[in-house]
């Protein structure tokens, strides 16, 4: 088999660079029994729906915008976003720097006193600067409280790394940076003011985040996808793909697989390419879900959990993004937990979870565990340390000169989201025409 272009992984920007390609010569291999990856949907037996966590829509572009209306049609409704903080006791809203208001006095003192002594009363117009480390980027943009109460102890969590080893270059417009006034507003006042990124998403009404790669395979011609594909090997000299279900000549890879993984199936690669590989670094995520036997457990989309003496970093509501994902007089989870390595004790964690959300007033003794999904997130978020640049620039222009391009969060080795998946399938597709 020959084709002009061959797109490895069937994730969303895999499926995005196919519906782009439409009539063009091209294949999709996917590993999988079925395509999206870790954007799709699980459904129990007894009626839950599951998604790999919470897979939401934040959209800034109206191209994908329109795209997603004309795909899901109906099933797609935008729902402005709930969500807090759990720390010392108490529930504050999102995001921290900006809603102290509910912390004990001590606290919100604390934070507003290192702020200003920080001198930071035009703190917005800081930007990230790459020769800070994330950690003194904190101190210098929000003082020592809000870094010491959220900032510091969330982001280890979720990143599993030491926060002066950890850039600024992976956050963008992630976190929100309120001006000096609206953070002392949102520490004597209730406010209920939604700022940051996803202040809003969108979300399907029914079949969860799995009703958007259904739509993008629907509009994909059948012969173009092959699942069940297990690579072997890639020869970059003789174009080959070697896999189960024989070889495939190429002239263009698209890829999609993670990046560590995606070097160890070429032949031969440039030695500084595979010693680079190495030294990239993640952290995975154990996606626990759960399904309870009580109704309205909380009204929130999403809770973070900063303090150590919790397992999980995040703990997200499926019922509250639509009814439609559980069965009546029930409600279902998503529980995240980072972790760095491969030896885990996935019971002993989620024994441990279930224990922290009795703490935390999230679910009671009296609740019954129904349903119960663990999925395994290999990759989950990429590290990025100060040798991350230099080797991506050195991994990726060598792939370009082979007609080897790397897209989606795991192979282009970034921070990203769903919106950003879709627009690198279309981009990538322009430059391949």
């Amino acid at each position: 088999m020959k084709y002009n272009t061959v797109i490895l992984g069937g994730g969303i920007a895999g499926l995005s660079t196919a519906y782009h390609l439409r009539h063009d010569d091209f294949l999709l291999l996917e590993k999988e029994s079925d395509v999206g990856g870790i954007c799709r949907t699980i459904k129990t037996d007894n009626g839950f729906y599951y998604d790999f966590t919470g897979h939401l829509l934040h959209l800034k572009t109206d191209y994908v915008k329109n795209l997603l209306i004309k795909l899901l049609k109906n099933n797609l409704r935008l729902i402005a976003r709930n969500s807090c903080i759990y720390s010392n006791n108490t529930l504050t809203r999102y995001p921290f720097q900006a809603n102290l208001y509910g912390l004990p006095v001590k606290i919100i003192e604390e934070c507003i006193t290192e702020l200003i002594e920080r001198k930071l009363s035009d703190f917005k117009n800081i930007s990230a600067d790459s020769h800070l480390s994330f950690y003194d980027w904190c101190l210098k943009t929000f003082g020592k409280g809000i870094s010491k109460y959220f900032m510091i102890p969330y982001n280890e969590k979720l990143w599993q790394t030491n926060l002066n080893n950890l850039t600024t270059e992976w956050m963008g417009n992630y976190i929100p940076k309120p001006a000096l006034s609206e953070v002392v507003y949102g520490a004597v006042t209730d406010n209920k003011k939604n700022i940051g990124y996803n202040a809003t998403f969108y979300y399907p009404n029914k079949g969860g985040i799995q009703s958007l790669i259904d739509a993008l395979k629907e509009n994909i011609a059948h012969k173009n996808i092959k699942t069940n594909v297990k690579i072997i090997s890639i020869d970059t000299l003789k174009k080959i793909i070697k896999t189960n279900i024989g070889e495939i000549i190429y002239e263009n890879i698209v890829t999609t697989i993670p990046l560590p993984v995606f070097i160890k199936l070429i032949k031969n690669p440039a030695i500084n390419v595979s010693n680079g590989s190495k030294k990239l670094k993640w952290t995975s995520v154990l996606n626990i879900n759960i399904g309870i036997d009580r109704e309205n457990i909380s009204d929130k989309h999403w809770i973070y959990f900063p303090e150590k003496k919790f397992s999980f970093y995040r703990v997200g509501f499926y019922n509250n993004f639509s009814k439609s994902l559980c069965p009546n007089k029930t409600s279902s989870m998503y529980i995240e937990v980072s972790y760095k390595g491969k030896n885990i004790n996935k019971e002993k964690i989620y024994k441990k979870t279930l224990s922290d959300l009795k703490t935390a007033k999230i679910i009671k003794s009296s609740d019954k565990v129904i349903s119960k999904l663990i999925l395994d997130i290999p990759y989950g978020y990429v590290i990025y340390d100060k040798e991350r640049t230099p080797l991506l620039n050195t991994i990726q222009n060598y792939f370009r000169k082979l007609n080897i391009f790397n897209i989606g969060r795991y192979s282009k080795w970034n921070y990203s989201t769903m919106e950003d998946a879709i627009l690198e399938g279309r981009d990538i597709v322009k430059c391949l025409r």
